[in-house]
């Protein structure tokens, strides 16, 4: 074989593999939800405004936890210690520190202790002293109690536990997602409802809802969630019912937008919280501009554990 015809063979060899190499990148981008061509934006000012730099700095979270333990002064059966009323209540938080690099967190702060207490007022420790000071029982007529400072027995019908909890699931780019649940045990029932807190990591803004829904779609989106109901019915064997609206709390993912119905919903309240997740290609006309822009420039998604709900 000439010299010639080895620089040849070679040379195509080194072809073959950068095709490869980028075959290889562009299966990997799509199948990792990063592919930022899911619209053409018809807004150029505002895609090449809202353009990411490379560099993210990494967020800190730093893990709080307050509670408040309350007994009744006396057990419900004479002489029986373990029938004594007691009520825990705790707040747990992941609570961000930073973000991108900014510690300056005012809107974000305000909306997690919004989720959490249903108003922004004060520190989050001041808040959350607030909420645990009155206990509740799972009874009403218990009012002669007191507060201890030790974990009590909790058992059955006596123990009242009741938590919030809020910490980040996921981050990426631009988006942070923050998770809010309460958690409650009356008894022997046990409940949880969740929110979520959409930020913006490089503009450092909360997403409401507004921010990323168009409110004159409704009507759409909810034929897209009734859609994916039939699906899930059909390839799951499931039996949900249709969706006579569009739930209030939903969480944006890697792959769509995740819509919460609470338990009862649209199944048997025994099969707790429904998710129902809409593709983001589908989402198309009932997603804001502004948000579209994000997910087009948006990569590096990342999941994070759930905080630890134990007592």
């Amino acid at each position: 074989m000439s010299k010639r015809n080895l620089v040849i063979i070679i040379a195509l060899l080194v072809i073959i593999d950068i095709a490869a190499a980028f075959w290889y990148l562009s299966l990997r981008i799509e199948a990792s939800g990063e592919s930022r061509d899911l619209w053409r934006s018809s807004d150029t000012t505002a895609t090449m405004a809202d353009t990411v730099v490379n560099a993210s700095v990494p967020d800190t979270f730093d893990v709080k936890e307050f509670h408040a333990y309350h007994v009744s002064q006396s057990p419900a059966v004479k002489g029986d210690l373990n029938s004594y009323y007691v009520c825990v209540r705790q707040v747990k938080v992941r609570w961000p520190m930073s973000v991108n690099g900014s510690d300056s967190l005012p809107a974000l702060g305000k909306a997690l202790k919004t989720c959490l207490f249903g108003n922004a007022n004060g520190t989050l420790a001041v808040a959350a002293d607030q909420w645990m000071r009155t206990p509740k029982f799972t009874i009403e007529t218990v009012t002669d109690y007191k507060q201890i400072a030790k974990m009590p027995l909790l058992v059955g019908k006596y123990a009242y536990t009741e938590q919030l909890l809020a910490y980040p699931i996921m981050t990426s780019m631009r988006l942070l997602v923050m998770q809010v649940d309460h958690r409650t045990r009356n008894g022997e029932h046990s409940t949880m409802t969740s929110r979520f807190v959409h930020y913006d990591r490089v503009k450092q803004v909360v997403l409401d809802r507004k921010n990323i829904l168009e409110q004159n779609q409704e009507p759409v989106l909810l034929s897209l969630i009734n859609q994916k109901i039939e699906r899930l019915n059909h390839e799951k064997r499931l039996q949900l019912e249709r969706a006579a609206k569009v739930p209030t709390e939903f969480r944006a993912n890697r792959a769509g937008i995740v819509f919460e119905y609470s338990a009862g919903e649209i199944a048997p309240a025994s099969e707790g919280i429904i998710e129902v997740l809409i593709d983001y290609p589908l989402l198309g006309p009932v997603l804001t501009q502004d948000f579209k822009n994000l997910l087009n420039l948006n990569e590096g998604y990342w999941n994070y554990k759930p905080i630890d709900h134990s007592l």
